[in-house]
């Protein structure tokens, strides 16, 4: 941590035994980090005095920028002072800013702020992360936390300040990966044509491009071009601040069927604001969209309606981007297209997340694995989607390729 010194001392005229003089007086900083006054009689000139108090001043302000010894910085100390200018110059999103700073005033700084750096064992962390695992924190809530503590203490690591992290990967709690439910196509239609007009689309959009909701809420006139039939993804929205999308992948162009084209016409064509600079979706003022009330007041009570089951924290806007990775998939057996509409840098994302199989082609991977090995053993074995069947006796069966749908 840096402290700071804005004082400008002062100097006056004096008399001694030896003639005229000037005493100047200024503030330096002791190993407590209090500050006391320092005075010195100067036989000099006016001019010359002033030079020497200035360059005092000076050199005390010189010795403050000098960083703190690992030894004297807290956790707090080191958090302010390296690693939140870390994050902004790593130009970090808001939201992921936001996410840190909570996890750094509800459970980090009260526990280990005060504590020196180079003080801070793997044993403070493993009390830290059962003292919240039995406080009642999710295991995802508890594993984001040692991610946060990760980071902090990775680049303390990285800047000499210590000579191995406290961290340990055995501080992550174990996560039981649940899939994420996926709405089918004519679920995804009948919501679509639930919604109330003014609302239907944004919900078609949301639908048909698999867009997040932050990128739809932020998209402007000038970035649909409808000669083109093209979707200008440049920007995205969150509590009421536009930013840039979530990786450099997610800037994209995403190139609509002409049924949605048709749509966004109309749309524009009856909406207030249709100005190029002006929000596609928006409230009567201008303002943007409240995904909060879009998903509360909206789709929540359509799902209800319809009695599409749901659960907290599972269905909103972005089941739509699972459901459309997973019916384009389907369609196209082209993993790479979905990848490129749902704008993922890394192409694992798309096929482990955002990709789902229905249960009809998981049963007819395995159907198509009993045929392989079992089909000799069996007088009759059903083929999938074949009216073909084995005989005992058959000394050629009619063995169709399986198609596996992955």
């Amino acid at each position: 941590m840096t402290r700071q010194s804005l004082q400008q001392g002062s100097m006056w005229s004096i008399h001694t035994r030896y003639g005229d003089a000037f005493r100047v007086r200024y503030r330096v900083p002791t190993p407590s980090g209090k500050w006391i006054h320092r005075s010195e009689t100067l036989r000099v000139s006016k001019k010359q005095a002033r030079a020497i108090l200035n360059q005092r001043i000076l050199e005390v302000r010189e010795s403050l920028t000098v960083p703190l010894k690992a030894t004297e910085l807290t956790v707090k100390d080191f958090v302010e002072s390296y690693w939140r200018p870390y994050l902004q110059r790593r130009q970090v999103k808001p939201s992921t800013l936001s996410s840190y700073e909570c996890g750094l005033q509800k459970h980090v700084l009260p526990t280990l702020g005060e504590i020196l750096l180079t003080e801070v064992t793997p044993l403070y962390i493993e009390e830290l992360v059962c003292s919240r695992s039995q406080a009642g924190l999710a295991p995802k809530t508890v594993r984001n936390l040692v991610a946060l503590l990760q980071s902090i203490f990775s680049l303390a690591v990285e800047n000499d300040l210590l000579p191995r992290s406290p961290v340990r990967g055995k501080h992550k709690p174990s996560v039981m990966c649940s899939d994420r439910p996926i709405w089918t196509a004519e679920q995804i239609r009948q919501i679509v044509q639930a919604v109330p007009t003014i609302y239907r689309c944004l919900f078609h959009c949301a639908a048909l491009t698999a867009a997040r909701l932050g990128e739809l809420l932020a998209l402007k006139w000038d970035c649909v071009h409808f000669e083109q039939q093209r979707l200008d993804i440049r920007q995205s929205l969150w509590h009421g601040q536009l930013g840039t999308p979530k990786t450099q992948g997610s800037i994209r162009s995403i190139y609509p069927g002409p049924r949605l084209m048709e749509v966004l016409a109309d749309h524009r064509q009856h909406a207030m604001h249709n100005s190029a600079g002006d929000f596609v979706f928006c409230r009567p003022d201008g303002t943007p969209l409240r995904p909060d009330l879009l998903r509360r007041d909206v789709l929540y009570p359509i799902l209800d309606r319809l009695q599409i089951p749901r659960s907290l924290r599972t269905c909103g806007f972005h089941t739509f981007r699972h459901s459309a990775a997973s019916i384009v998939n389907a369609e196209t057996g082209n993993l790479k297209l979905a990848q490129r509409l749902l704008g993922h840098a890394n192409w694992s994302t798309t096929a482990d997340i955002y990709t789902h199989t229905q249960a009809s082609a998981e049963r007819e991977a395995t159907l198509a694995l009993e045929r392989a090995v079992l089909g000799n053993l069996f007088h009759v074995v059903p083929q999938v989607e074949r009216g073909t069947t084995f005989t005992q006796g058959d000394l050629v069966h009619q063995t169709p390729e399986p198609r596996l749908v992955i």
